[in-house]
């Protein structure tokens, strides 16, 4: 007989349910997946409190950090602000210092401007006193190597060696003269030396014929040479110091040389007048003695070679002349004397003042 279908398929329905029941896990294992399942919940609760309690940490940092950004935005406008016064106070000053600076310098171009007019003044009024005191002193002259007495009479001493000189009688020679005067300086001060004697002249032609008669025929007192020299002003032998370099090379190759009335000299090398106004022009000068003596030893110690005895040392040089050859000496040109007198004694007149 056949089954009927309800039957087929309620075995079928219980077969599977066997199945099912058989593929469940005991009760034991069910209540620890329980467990484990309640404390992945419990976990997740505890993780999610967590980060709810982190959110409102940093709701609160970003909320503190908002109000220290709004707190710091107020500083930064108000420094700024008051940055921006500054600056601007800055900016009126400087244009204010700009104005004011302007100003100083007109008034220091106008100060310049006569400062440069009053030096140029001083200047003209310098050389103008320059001149005065040369018009004073060309009636004036400075005796030295007087020998001081006690109780002396310097003007007759000065009259009878004036008479000497001029070859007339002590009357005529005390009618030419107006005063005469010792000064003391500081070389005499320091050495105790002699002081020297200054003579004014009535005429200046009388002065001059003493200087003339000096250097042709100089004259003695108490077995002492009496030097005679012009007077110049300090200004002018303050200018002449500058060229002392030059005059002892020329003294040393006995180069006779005059010094000019304001500054400057002139010369007479090789036959030829040389005048030498600023300090580049002596230094120059000086050069070309200096080449003209190498030049010269070269030569002379070829033609020593060729010709020996006309290389003879004269008699008359000194040990100290050695070197110095004949083409040397011959460089020395003779020359007007000069009416400034020795110029040696001159220039120590200049370096005791």
């Amino acid at each position: 007989m056949t089954t009927p279908k309800w039957k087929m398929e309620k075995d079928k329905m219980d077969s599977r349910l066997n199945v099912r029941r058989s593929s469940l896990p005991e009760e034991g294992g069910l209540k620890e997946i329980l467990r484990e399942i309640k404390k992945i919940s419990e976990k997740q609760d505890l993780m999610q409190n967590e980060v709810q309690m982190i959110a409102r940490k940093q709701d609160l940092q970003y909320k503190t950090f908002q109000e220290e950004m709004a707190d710091l935005k107020k500083e930064w406008r108000e420094e700024i602000g008051a940055m921006k016064q500054e600056i601007i106070k800055n900016s009126n000053d400087i244009n204010d210092l700009k104005i004011v600076n302007r100003k100083n310098e007109k008034t220091q171009s106008k100060l310049q401007e006569k400062i440069e007019s009053m030096e140029e003044k001083g200047k003209k009024l310098e050389k103008i006193q320059e001149r005065l005191e040369l018009q004073a002193l060309e009636f004036q002259l400075r005796y030295r190597n007087v020998q001081e007495e006690e109780k002396e009479n310097i003007g007759w001493v000065i009259t009878r060696l004036t008479a000497q000189l001029l070859q007339c009688t002590d009357q005529e020679a005390c009618g030419q003269i107006d005063r005469v005067y010792r000064v003391q300086s500081n070389f005499t001060k320091k050495n105790k030396a002699t002081k020297d004697v200054i003579v004014h002249f009535l005429k200046k032609t009388t002065r001059d014929e003493v200087l003339r008669r000096h250097a042709r025929n100089p004259i003695w007192y108490k077995e002492r040479k009496v030097i005679i020299l012009k007077e110049y002003p300090k200004s002018i032998l303050n200018r002449r110091r500058k060229y002392y370099f030059l005059t002892d090379e020329l003294k040393r190759r006995q180069i006779k040389y005059r010094w000019e009335k304001y500054e400057g000299l002139m010369a007479t090398y090789k036959e030829d007048k040389i005048w030498i106004t600023t300090e580049e022009e002596a230094k120059d000068f000086f050069r070309t003695l200096k080449k003209d003596v190498k030049s010269n030893r070269v030569s002379s110690s070829s033609d020593s070679g060729k010709n020996p005895k006309e290389t003879k040392k004269r008699r008359f040089d000194s040990p100290k002349d050695k070197d110095q050859t004949v083409t040397e000496l011959d460089l020395n040109t003779d020359q007007d004397d000069s009416d400034e007198g020795d110029p040696t004694e001159e220039e120590r007149t200049q370096r005791d003042e």
